[in-house]
């Protein structure tokens, strides 16, 4: 007697999986033009402090207004130590913001106007704005950047953010180690395997070298 077929739901069917590619810098100017005009003052400072400071989103998202500001003003240097690995490294993670990223946070704060002690990113709306964003929010106004920039967002990720400044900076200088600091990767391995290095070497002498 024949066994009859079962029903399998295939896990990653209609998904991209693997690695999710770093922004390109075309289009992180053209996410940036849309959010400016749209003048989205925390958008803008939520994606401009992601480029620069390379952090998952655990530690983004649980930022708080002295880590990037003092009274003084908006910091030039960014300092934490990261949720994921605090157990096993003590050293801190440090991020130099741009002036541009400085100008934007300037203009959230400002508009804003949070408490020193209080996180940087809130949710929208009375129910939401006393508790940091959450990664599940973060990942839907990245989609939403994505979909306004006609992005598809299903080849992106969180880790897009993460990578995008460490990749460029290698692919600008050849710097892996300086790479490997802005991520806050305790082995150069895990930087060379996070953003692809040897992967894109190979495709890079493929493209000059081909039968």
């Amino acid at each position: 007697m024949p066994v009859p077929a079962t029903s399998q739901i295939i896990w990653n069917k209609g998904r991209v999986v693997g690695k999710k590619p770093p922004l390109t810098p075309d289009q992180v100017a053209l996410i940036r033009l849309i959010l400016r005009q749209e003048r989205d003052l925390r958008s803008l400072a939520l994606f401009n402090t992601a480029l620069d400071t390379s952090f998952r989103g655990s530690d983004l998202v649980r930022l708080r207004v002295s880590d990037v500001a003092t009274l003084a003003g908006v910091r030039e240097i960014v300092e934490i130590r990261q949720k994921k690995t605090e157990t096993r490294h003590t050293r801190p993670v440090q991020a130099r913001l741009s002036p541009g990223t400085r100008d934007s946070l300037r203009a959230y704060l400002a508009a804003s106007e949070r408490p020193m002690h209080g996180w940087l990113f809130t949710g929208q709306g009375a129910r939401w704005s006393h508790t940091h964003l959450s990664e599940s929010q973060l990942w839907r106004l990245l989609k939403s950047w994505l979909d306004k920039a006609r992005i598809d967002p299903s080849l992106y990720g969180l880790h897009s953010l993460r990578r995008t400044f460490p990749t460029h900076i290698y692919q600008q200088t050849g710097n892996l180690r300086a790479a490997q600091l802005l991520l806050g990767h305790a082995s150069i391995e895990s930087t060379k395997e996070y953003i692809g290095t040897e992967q894109a070497e190979a495709l890079e002498i493929a493209r000059k070298y081909h039968l």
